[in-house]
């Protein structure tokens, strides 16, 4: 018997290894919730601001040398010199990633981690929405049976926890729309360095967030809380960023979605871990209706691209 194709075999194992950087980039992107719980649990917590400030901060620092020259990606010859002449999408970016990861922060202060993670996983629906209108690609009117169906999950859970953390459950569907309008900007940046896009919005949101941390929290935090800070920063922040980077270069972005959605699934359980919190009887079964309408939307996505490499594929021969 043969040995198999050579290449296949390297393009195998190039997969595999991408896949696994994914893996390990939604596990570290899991602790997220409990480590806000940690600090916030500390003697003379940091409040929100000053935790998005500094894990951005240390992110930052931690992908400076990685990334740093690859910057001038994201730059152009007409942008403003207040901005480093950044291409208009990229300081959108910082905007959208720093509003993104304050309001995330805050949720997490006001409801549970699982409610946080899985309303700011409805990002997904909020590109289906807003796609048409900043990037005028037409999304596919079948995929609203998704929609739809995620919309019931988000029921059940604002209907379970309402009661308790209504203001909580609406800055957690913020911060997914936040994260969508984010998403969209990065799409509009595709042919930029992604690892320079993930290293502005960081330095980027830790500037942004400085004259807030001074004139509304404090700038000084605890030796404990700065450990903690510092470790959110580099390993679950900068870390699985630049894991993500280098899986979506070897596996498809459906592929890369599916993987990533180890997180949703592990942040209860480290928060469990962490400070012994319960996730809501409705929370479980609202997430378990997200997270089957966000697989079968990436499912469908997925066959609808296959099925249209094979027609090119076919009209080429």
């Amino acid at each position: 018997m043969k040995n198999a194709n050579p290449q296949e075999s390297i393009a195998d194992r190039h997969a595999l290894i991408g896949l696994l950087f994914l893996f390990l980039a939604g596990l570290l992107w899991s602790l997220n919730g409990a480590l806000i719980k940690i600090l916030i649990n500390l003697d003379n917590p940091p409040g929100a601001p000053e935790i998005a400030f500094y894990r951005s901060l240390f992110a930052g620092i931690f992908l400076f040398p990685i990334a740093y020259r690859r910057v001038a990606t994201l730059r152009t010859e007409n942008g403003p010199r207040l901005l480093g002449r950044l291409r208009p999408a990229a300081a959108l970016c910082v905007l959208f990633f720093t509003l993104m990861t304050l309001f995330f922060v805050i949720a997490n202060t006001l409801t549970e981690a699982a409610n946080a993670i899985i309303l700011q996983y409805t990002s997904t629906f909020w590109v289906f929405a807003l796609s048409p209108l900043i990037l005028k690609e037409r999304p596919n009117m079948r995929d609203l049976r998704f929609v739809a169906l995620a919309s019931v999950g988000i029921a059940i859970i604002f209907a379970g926890n309402a009661s308790t953390s209504m203001t909580g459950l609406v800055i957690a569907l913020a911060a997914g729309l936040f994260y969508a309008l984010l998403t969209l900007m990065i799409r509009l940046m595709r042919n930029s360095d992604p690892a320079a896009i993930t290293l502005v919005n960081n330095l980027g949101s830790a500037a942004l967030l400085l004259p807030v941390v001074l004139f509304a929290g404090t700038f000084s935090v605890s030796i404990k809380s700065l450990v903690v800070l510092a470790f959110m920063g580099v390993v679950q922040f900068g870390l699985p960023y630049y894991l993500y980077t280098l899986g979506l270069r070897r596996v498809p972005a459906s592929q890369a979605a599916l993987v990533t959605m180890i997180e949703p699934v592990l942040v209860p359980l480290w928060a469990y871990v962490a400070v012994g919190e319960i996730v809501p009887v409705s929370t479980i079964t609202g997430g378990a209706v997200i997270m089957l309408a966000l697989m079968l939307f990436v499912a469908s996505a997925r066959r609808r691209r296959i099925i249209s490499i094979q027609e090119a594929s076919v009209q080429n021969r």
